[in-house]
C-alpha cells in the first residue's frame, strides 16, 4: 500500500486562501477610498476663479464620505454614506438656459443609464440662500432617491441621491438639507457677467 502526502496539496491550499481570504481583510482595513467629512464641511466644485469653485454644498451631518476617486472637482463630486450616494455636478450651457431645461436635460442623461428615471413633475425648492430651482422623485429598481436642478443664466448645478429604500429613507433629511445648501457663486452669475 502507498503512502500518499497531502502536504503539498495544503501548501497550495493554503496560498489560494492568502489572497482569497486575506485581500478583503486587508482592503476592508485599508478603507473604500472615501475621505470622511465633518459636519459642516463646504464641498465646492467647478473651475477655480480667483480661487474660488463656482459651486457648493455643505454637508450638515456626520457619516458622510468624499469617493475621492469617483471625484474631478472641476466638474462633480461624489459623497456615500453607507449605500446611498449623493453625486453634485456642474451644468455649463451652451445656450441659455433655466432649470427646467436642466430637469429635462438630466432626465434625459438619467435614462440613458437605464436603471432610473427622474419624475415628470418636478416642484420648485428655494436654497437657504436664496437659490431657485426644481426637485423630484429619482426611481429605479431597487433604488430610490431625489435630484434637484439649480441654473444661472451662466452656469447650472445637479444634485442627484440615490441608494436602497430602505437605507435612502434614513438620510432623506439630511439629504434634503444638503441640497438646500446649494450656491451658485455670483461671478458665475448673470448679476456680474460672464
Amino acid at each position: 500500500m502507498t503512502r500518499v502526502r497531502w502536504w503539498g496539496t495544503g501548501l497550495v491550499a493554503l496560498a489560494l486562501l492568502v489572497p482569497c481570504a486575506g485581500l478583503p481583510l486587508l482592503d476592508k482595513a485599508l478603507g473604500s477610498g472615501a475621505e470622511p467629512l465633518a459636519p459642516g464641511t463646504i464641498l465646492s466644485v467647478g473651475t477655480e476663479r480667483d480661487d474660488v469653485r463656482p459651486i457648493t454644498l455643505t454637508v450638515p451631518h456626520a457619516g458622510w464620505a468624499l469617493d475621492e476617486a469617483a471625484t474631478s472637482l472641476t466638474g462633480y463630486a461624489k459623497l456615500t454614506s453607507e449605500d446611498v450616494v449623493v453625486n453634485l455636478s456642474v451644468a455649463v450651457p451652451l445656450a441659455p438656459f433655466d432649470a427646467r431645461a436642466l430637469w429635462d436635460g438630466l432626465g434625459r442623461i438619467v435614462a440613458i443609464g437605464g436603471r432610473a428615471r427622474l419624475g415628470t413633475r418636478p416642484v420648485p425648492i428655494v436654497t437657504a440662500r436664496g437659490l431657485t430651482g426644481l426637485t423630484g422623485t429619482l426611481a429605479g429598481r431597487d433604488r430610490t432617491g431625489t435630484a434637484a436642478v439649480f441654473a444661472t443664466d451662466t452656469l447650472g448645478a445637479t444634485v442627484t441621491a440615490a441608494g436602497p429604500p430602505l437605507a435612502f429613507r434614513s438620510v432623506a433629511a439630511q439629504v434634503e438639507a444638503m441640497v438646500r445648501t446649494v450656491t451658485i457663486a455670483a461671478p458665475w452669475t448673470s448679476e456680474t457677467g460672464p
